[in-house]
């Protein structure tokens, strides 16, 4: 080796991760939504790992009947057809709907008929994820949570910082990847400042992944 030669440091490459949510999570009424364009959206992105809210259990049993449509009919098909890698981040199988007795069931189901216009009016995933209807969605999800009770605000919270935990781990395992993780919009507001708190993770906007 040359006397003047220069030894450029060893440097790892952050893994980056991008958070994309949906609306979707109503299993007994299922929101209409648009999983062509989640597809396409995914498919442009090519990301080397999945992360998806369902447990270990459902993917290794290929038990995705009670799944969302984003995932039943968009994402794990698309998965299956490419070289995107899924990994299984959710560690409850029975994530219930938050529900109530009374005025408070009532008022729970009048929130629920905002979110789903939400989702209806929306043009696209960019829409649900960037501008109003990515906050006021959040804040509908947290109004619904606090109707329902202690209980099930403390499920929710609990089941939030799992997910956190299981993609910072995933992170972790694979240095220097591509991380598109796909959940609830009322996870985001929590999931993406508690990964930018790690200092081998970078998170960016899902179309800059």
């Amino acid at each position: 080796m040359p006397a003047d030669a220069v030894i450029s440091p060893v440097t790892n490459a952050p893994t980056r991760v991008a958070v994309l949510g949906t609306l979707t999570e109503f299993q007994q009424k299922p929101i209409p939504v648009d999983t062509g364009a989640l597809v396409e959206l995914v498919t442009d992105i090519a990301p080397d790992l999945l992360c998806l809210d369902m447990t270990p259990e459902q993917w290794a049993n290929r038990d995705f009947g009670g799944l969302p449509p984003e995932y039943r009919d968009a994402l794990l098909p698309l998965a299956e057809q490419s070289d995107i890698v899924v990994v299984p981040v959710g560690t409850d199988a029975h994530d219930h709907e938050p529900a109530a007795h009374g005025w408070r069931g009532a008022l729970i189901g009048l929130l629920r008929k905002g979110i789903a216009a939400i989702q209806r009016s929306a043009p696209g995933p960019d829409a649900l994820n960037y501008g109003w209807r990515h906050d006021v969605a959040n804040h509908l999800y947290n109004l619904t949570l606090r109707l329902a009770g202690e209980k099930a605000h403390h499920s929710r919270s609990d089941h939030t910082l799992d997910l956190i935990r299981q993609v910072a781990e995933t992170a972790h395992r694979d240095p220097g990847t591509r991380v598109l993780v796909v959940v609830n919009v009322q996870h985001c507001h929590h999931i993406r400042p508690a990964l930018d708190q790690y200092a081998d993770i970078e998170v960016v906007r899902y179309d800059e992944l």
